[in-house]
């Protein structure tokens, strides 16, 4: 019988769960359109780089909507078992709270590994390939943006000038570039032909240049040197390639080893490690927040009164609202020196654990948390009523 009942209350919990998941996954991805849009008109995307986009963009806001839709699921079951008296039954047959609890850990630890897994490796790795995706975006619409007769300034360092482009083949006639030296000198290549091709470095494309001379004139001896080639190859790089250093990307970017080593480095450097520590810690401690989320909820669910049996989700947006607002101010105080970093990040679940103690107790003594709040709310009003009175 328990483990049939752990079954019921475990499939009451999933379904809930995973319909809210996909609707707050795809109520993210909504908001991700227009910039698919504007892709599409201004890059000419296809259909793959659709599909590495979403694959990209979906950890960024996952991370949030599985500890999100697992509370909705808990608070929608326990409120719909408690609302039909289902709650009362399995406490009749004689198990506790705690029995009841055990289908909610076990799908407390699936979502904690799989935030978990979002949060350390997916999370860093969306983020650098859509910053990826986009620059290859723009670095074929860099080419493809070449114009007969116009000046062309959109690689590094570089002005390009065609007097003639091939749509067809690709192929540039008369062929102009003033590439900046060292010390202020430009390089001046005049070139009969040309044509772009695959380079094997990132975010930068080859010109190979054919029947042209090299102007330059050194301002050290202000000799002029006049040099003619019969072919020469030019690399350009667009001029926002994006970072891929390690010190250059963001802490969003950084896997966990990466991450550590800015913090120790930050360290080194008597840099402020509020900030890098708090990124490391909230790796953590958003998977966690499901098992907070797992102690309020049971408690939350369960009702007393019949006609709550579609306050689950209210109650969640409710909890939600709450954690988040505390979570986000508590690492503002962190970043700015108010608080301990790694208490600011873990504070917000310590705060609602002690909550979810303290209401599961009262539920397991058969005193619902839910109740009393409506019944203290009731009271006050008859209070202020015969005060206006008096």
């Amino acid at each position: 019988m328990p483990r049939l009942i752990n079954s019921y209350i475990f499939r009451e919990i999933s379904v809930p769960f995973l319909l809210s998941l996909a609707i707050l996954t795809a109520t993210g991805l909504l908001s991700r359109i227009m910039k698919l849009v504007e892709l599409a008109v201004t890059h000419g995307i296809g259909a793959p780089f659709v599909f590495w986009f979403i694959v990209s963009v979906v950890p960024s806001f996952i991370i949030y909507t599985i500890p999100v839709s697992f509370l909705i699921g808990v608070l929608v079951a326990f409120t719909r078992l408690s609302s039909d008296s289902e709650i009362t039954a399995m406490k009749a047959s004689g198990l506790s709270l705690f029995s009841l609890m055990r289908p909610v850990i076990a799908l407390a630890i699936i979502a904690y590994f799989l935030t978990l897994a979002f949060t350390v490796y997916f999370f860093p790795w969306g983020n650098i390939n859509l910053k990826n995706l986009l620059f290859e975006a723009a670095k074929t619409r860099l080419v493809s943006g070449i114009e007969e007769k116009t000046f062309y300034d959109k690689f590094r360092g570089v002005v390009l000038y065609v007097d003639r482009l091939s749509t067809k083949t690709g192929e540039m006639e008369g062929i102009f570039i003033s590439e900046a030296g060292a010390g202020g000198d430009a390089n001046l290549f005049f070139a009969e032909r040309g044509v772009f091709s695959p380079s094997g470095e990132e975010f930068s494309v080859f010109l190979k240049l054919n029947d042209g001379t090299i102007h330059r004139k050194t301002g050290d001896d202000g000799a002029y040197h006049i040099v003619r080639f019969e072919d020469y190859l030019v690399t350009l790089s667009a001029a926002s390639a994006p970072a891929t250093t390690l010190e250059r990307r963001t802490n969003r970017e950084l896997y966990m080893g990466e991450l550590m080593a800015r913090v120790d480095d930050a360290r080194a450097k008597g840099i402020n490690t509020a900030p890098f520590v708090i990124d490391l810690h909230k790796r953590f401690a958003l998977p966690a927040s499901v098992f907070v989320f797992a102690l309020l909820g049971v408690p939350l669910g369960i009702q007393r009164i019949r006609a709550a049996r579609f306050a689950g989700f209210s109650i969640a947006l409710a909890v939600v609202l709450a954690y988040y607002v505390a979570s986000t101010a508590l690492e503002a105080l962190g970043e700015n020196g108010g608080l301990n970093p790694i208490v600011a990040v873990w504070g917000s679940n310590i705060i609602f654990t002690i909550a979810g103690v303290y209401f599961f107790r009262l539920a397991a003594r058969d005193a619902s948390p839910s109740t009393q709040l409506f019944s203290a709310l009731e009271a006050l009003i008859p209070r202020r009523n015969n005060k206006k009175a008096q």
